[in-house]
């Protein structure tokens, strides 16, 4: 009878001491987890850019791309064909959040086609990278300079 009485204790302090832990504060979550993106003023302003499409030959995907980064880490951008007979690529807005982290950047649109595009930084003034564009299935080459700096 002492073994069940004494396994029956223990097992009751297990669960106590479990609920207890559960009840409790969380450790490690802030009330800031939901907190808005970090100010990306050291890229703010307006980019002028362009794409295309990597090892394209008979149909091309080109296009121009005006991208307006505000302090508050919101920007917006607008896609134009560039003049080649063949492009692919079609007229878009993209509008979303921008991050900037170390020496990169990163444009998260917000319901556009492009769900994320990450850039490199070179110097103050150039964003570029490879992307993967959604239309096409196909790499691009994207470089944007800063207007006015």
């Amino acid at each position: 009878m002492r073994q069940r009485t004494s396994g029956t204790i223990s097992a009751m302090v297990l669960i106590t001491a479990l609920a207890a832990g559960c009840a409790g504060p969380a450790v490690g979550i802030s009330d800031s987890a939901s907190a808005a993106i970090p100010p990306a003023t050291d890229i703010a302003g307006t980019w002028h850019g362009t794409f295309g499409w990597v090892g394209g030959w008979h149909y091309t995907d080109e296009g121009k791309v005006t991208l307006d980064i505000k302090d508050n880490g919101t920007f917006t951008a607008t896609v134009e064909r560039n003049g080649a007979t063949n492009n692919l690529a079609k007229p878009a807005t993209w509008a979303g959040t921008a991050v900037a982290r170390g020496n990169g950047v990163t444009l998260r649109d917000t319901g556009g086609s492009w769900p994320t595009i990450a850039l490199r930084r070179s110097g103050n003034n150039v964003l570029y990278d490879v992307a993967n564009d959604p239309a096409t299935e196909s790499p691009v080459m994207m470089k944007f300079e800063r207007v006015g700096q």
